[in-house]
Parts: structure tokens; C-alpha cells; sequence
């Protein structure tokens, strides 16, 4: 839910920084002499990308990692050039990897920020948008690598979607509205202390598929429950403020405040810090309501 520039490196390059890290002669040889087929497969992927139409592209069967995919190249060579010849790579092709991780910022675009990129100094994981146990030869191409919180890299799951109504959404490819128009959405239970509940509502003239993408990413990415999490304690101190510090404030004064945050730019339209300030400026028991004990 929060747009992101591709990576930099080309998918060219980090293939030959990803093969130059395998020890076996042999397989390194394999892999140079099948580049250009693997090529082929991720211009593929970059046509299907500026169509969303990553449900066509062919997947391969769960298990026999002998299976050959490309060429002469097996699912197990292929995931190897990530887990072996990238992650595991001391070299440039293992500065890359971290590269594409820092492009988010520590903010994971999938949820917007809810989930923790930075655990124990490791600035989050990358998730395979197409994942490598389905798609192996994409397992180190650039644009299907994205940064991911660890819930939502896991909530992604290892299958992908044959149905194009249920694709999630890609940070790097999909159309702007899907990160810049509101869908999200939040209704405040009148209670002490309140309660709020978060949803999916997307434009009325967005198409029926794409309705059903931020519904079917919604709950991948279980953000009802996680976005609930979050605002426990947000609004507890906001209710500390009404009866303190902004105790005379007009209605008018809180509601506008409550609507800074709503709007401010800065923040995903659609993250939980949003979508809760645009549903408690949006609630007049909330706005008015003294929360005495």
C-alpha cells in the first residue's frame, strides 16, 4: 500500500553477480551458458508487469527440486542462486540484496508501515512477489524482489493466485490509485475506552477487480487485526490530551487536529495512522465526548 522505485540494478547484472558467487565450476558454466534463455523469461515478467497480469505467467509444481525449469536449469539451481549466490554472498551481489531491502525505508509497503522491518539490526526481509518455489526463475530478479515485514512476507504465502481478481498488490508496478486513493476504512464503537474497526472500502467508480485486490491484500496482509493493535495506545493518549492538555479546545479545534494527521501526506493514505485519525475526526461522539471516568 505504499508505492516504491524498482531497484536499480538491472536483472542482467545481479544474475552474473549472483552466479559469479557459486563454487561449483560446473554449475557456474550451466548458469552462464542458460543466461540468455533466463533472460528471456524475465523480459516476460516485465511485459506481464505493465499489465498486472502476473497470474498468466507459468508456474511450476510444489516439491521435485530436480525438476528442469529453463534450459538445462533445475528448480533447485535456480533457488540456489538466491539462498547460495545472493543472500548467502559476501560480495556485491549480497550488497545489492541489502540495497532493495533499504528501499523501503523501514516502512513495509505491502501494510503500510504496520509490520517491524528492523528486527535485531536486520532491516526487514525481502519477499518474492511471484514466489521462488512456484516461479524459481525469477528468484533473483530484481523487480520480484520487494521489501517485506515478516508477517506480511509470510502472509503472502509460497502460491500465487491463479485468479487475476485476487492478486496482491505490486509496490513497484501497480497503477497509482491503489496507493494514492483512499480504501481503507475505520468505524469508532462509541465506548470508554473506544473500540475501532478497520475495513476495506474502495472508490465506487474503481473497477470490480481492482475492489477486489485491496480486499483479497487486506486480508492476506491480516491488517484488520494488526491495524486494531496499533491504536490501542494512540487513543488512549488522545483521550489523556481531550481531558488535559487540549481540554479547551472547541470541538471544531480537536476535530481539525484529528484531521491534520488524517490528510498528512506524508503518511500511507491507506495506513492504520490514517485511516484511524480519518475516523475519529469523522465521529462526533468522538469530538465531543469528555471521556469523564
Amino acid at each position: 500500500m505504499k508505492k516504491l522505485d524498482p531497484p536499480t540494478c538491472t536483472a542482467s547484472r545481479l544474475f552474473d553477480l549472483c552466479t559469479q558467487e557459486i563454487a561449483d565450476p560446473a554449475l557456474k558454466a550451466c548458469l552462464e551458458a542458460e543466461k540468455k534463455l533466463v533472460e528471456a523469461k524475465f523480459i516476460d515478467y516485465e511485459t506481464h508487469s505493465g499489465t498486472q497480469t502476473w497470474y498468466q505467467l507459468p508456474r511450476v509444481g510444489r516439491g521435485d527440486k530436480d525438476q528442469v525449469i529453463v534450459g538445462s536449469l533445475t528448480k533447485r539451481e535456480l533457488t540456489g542462486l538466491y539462498t547460495k549466490g545472493m543472500v548467502a554472498s559476501k560480495g556485491d551481489a549480497r550488497k545489492e540484496y541489502d540495497h532493495i531491502r533499504l528501499i523501503a525505508r523501514d516502512e513495509c509497503p505491502y501494510c503500510g508501515g504496520c509490520g517491524e522491518m528492523v528486527v535485531e539490526d536486520a532491516v526487514g526481509s525481502l519477499d518474492h512477489f511471484l514466489p521462488k518455489s512456484r516461479f524459481p526463475v525469477y528468484s533473483v530478479l530484481p523487480s520480484n524482489l520487494v521489501p517485506a515485514c515478516d508477517v506480511c512476507n509470510k502472509g503472502m504465502g509460497s502460491s500465487f493466485p491463479t485468479d487475476p481478481n485476487l492478486q496482491p498488490l505490486h509496490p513497484y508496478f501497480d497503477a497509482p490509485h491503489f496507493f494514492e486513493q483512499k480504501w481503507t476504512t475505520a468505524s469508532v464503537e462509541e465506548q470508554n475506552p473506544p473500540m475501532v474497526n478497520f475495513g476495506v472500502s474502495p472508490p465506487a467508480d474503481w473497477a470490480e477487480k481492482d475492489k477486489q485486490r485491496v480486499a483479497q491484500h487486506f486480508k492476506s496482509c491480516k491488517l484488520s487485526g494488526r491495524y486494531r493493535s496499533k491504536v490501542n495506545s494512540r487513543i488512549s493518549s488522545l483521550v489523556d490530551q481531550r481531558k488535559n492538555a487540549h481540554r479547551d479546545l472547541t470541538v471544531a479545534q480537536f476535530r481539525s487536529g484529528l484531521r491534520d494527521v488524517a490528510d498528512n501526506p506524508n503518511l500511507p493514505i491507506n495506513g492504520w495512522e490514517r485511516t484511524l485519525y480519518h475516523a475519529l475526526a469523522e465521529s462526533d461522539w468522538f469530538c465531543t465526548d469528555d471521556f469523564a471516568d
